[in-house]
């Protein structure tokens, strides 16, 4: 497990090694060697489980210091998304299994019935064709927009969700659904399909 300190992350260089790489860290310009670590581990292929915040990982509206860079197009290059802000804290997010994905691996022993989420609805739409949504999130008199999809980057398995507000992992549709999705970026069973 490698945790960002400020804007570095003490021991990045595991990632080389890494079978996997968990991200979920929130308007971040890295170092320029340690973000061209990050891109050299995608660009080879490698599997990646984007939590929350991680659409908009390294994207810092151009306010960096000297010395580190962004990935302003990290959201639509690599997970396929196209976040541009979320609804009102205060709304409550309903969020459901898409009929067309229930017997995905991600989805194996993962809820079908619909359930509340904290923290507020991200507006990703449109998604990038290749995506393969998931699960799908509505707040009252708003459209729905995708919580959780699959992408492939470079041939990596690459699966994001927006979920992940501290309270959702008191869930165990959603700790199901992450524990689901690490297996299946690393091409391992997630248990029986539905």
């Amino acid at each position: 497990i490698i945790a960002l300190v400020g804007e570095s992350i003490p021991g990045i260089e595991a990632i080389e090694t890494a079978d996997l790489l968990i991200l979920s860290v929130r308007r971040r310009a890295l170092k320029v060697a340690d973000l061209a670590r990050v891109r050299k581990y995608l660009a080879a292929g490698r599997p990646l489980v984007g939590v929350r915040t991680a659409s908009h990982a390294f994207h810092t509206k151009g306010k960096h210091p000297r010395g580190h860079a962004e990935w302003q197009e990290f959201d639509p290059e690599v997970l396929g998304g196209h976040y541009v802000g979320h609804h009102g804290n205060k709304l409550v997010t309903t969020v459901r299994t898409l009929p067309a994905a229930a017997k995905h691996p991600i989805l194996a022993g993962v809820s079908t019935k619909p359930f509340d989420v904290g923290g507020s609805l991200y507006r990703v739409n449109p998604l990038k064709k290749a995506c393969v949504p998931l699960m799908s999130g509505r707040v009252k008199g708003a459209p729905l927009e995708p919580v959780a999809w699959t992408h492939s980057y470079r041939g990596g398995r690459i699966f994001y969700t927006s979920l992940g507000h501290p309270s959702d992992f008191q869930l165990p549709a959603f700790r199901r659904l992450l524990r689901n999705a690490v297996l299946w970026s690393l091409k391992r069973e997630t248990g029986d399909t539905k």
